[in-house]
This record gives C-alpha cells, structure tokens and sequence, in this order.
C-alpha cells in the first residue's frame, strides 16, 4: 500500500486552516471524500552537513521513530545523529489511508490520484 511523507511543517498548515483534524495517530482530511490518514512520527533526510559522503545511505530516503531507534540514531528537531555523522532532516509522519477500524485501505489508481488531489489543495484556499 501507498504511504507518503508528510512534513510536519504541511500538518501545521493544514490544521489551521481548518483543513484537517488530529485524533491521536489519526490525521482525518476534510472531505468530500472525508479520508483518514494513520500517521506514524517519520524524518525526510534532507542532506549530510559538513559536505562528506553518506555512509549510511539515508539522504533522500525517509525513516521513521522506530527505524531511527533501530540504527542507533539519535533525532532532535530537524537533525539526526548517527555515529559520528549528522544529517538534516525534515520531521514530520508517514501516512497510510485507513478505514473506520483502522485497517490499511487499498485504493486504486484514480481514487488515489483523487486522493492526492485533494491533499494538494489543502490550505490553498485560505484568504493569505
């Protein structure tokens, strides 16, 4: 199933524009459709800092809490530290469309595209 990354900077604007409502682990899109989104606390790896090569492989890969646990990395705010290295990182979650029960829902090809249509347009609508 589809997951995407959704940085905790885009949830910020979605939930003051009245977008999107928080319930725990569930980020529920305004409708129609009304979708919900399981959420899962995730970093986006930006780039390595001091210019060196990324002996972890993670630039432009996305992990989350428990796989940064995982490789030992300790996460603060927008940097990770592994070992001797430190990446910036933009925080935020992965997402996965759930049903009322919480099960992973599989949508085909146009329900997604609507899906992601309707992600993209949360908050553009707000009088800035």
């Amino acid at each position: 199933m589809p997951r995407i990354f959704v940085a905790q900077t885009l949830v910020d604007t979605w939930l003051s524009t009245g977008g999107v409502s928080l319930e725990q682990d569930l980020l529920r899109v305004s409708g129609p459709p009304s979708v919900d989104l399981f959420i899962n606390p995730a970093v986006w790896f930006e780039r390595i800092d001091g210019g060196e090569a990324d002996p972890h492989d993670v630039v432009g890969r996305v992990k989350t809490s428990q796989e940064l646990a995982q490789m030992g990395a300790d996460h603060y705010e927008s940097s990770v530290v592994m070992g001797d290295y430190a990446y910036t990182v933009k925080p935020g979650f992965i997402a996965t469309v759930v049903d009322a029960r919480g099960a992973e829902v599989r949508l085909d090809g146009p329900t997604w595209g609507r899906l992601m249509q309707q992600i993209e347009t949360l908050g553009t609508s707000s009088d800035n």
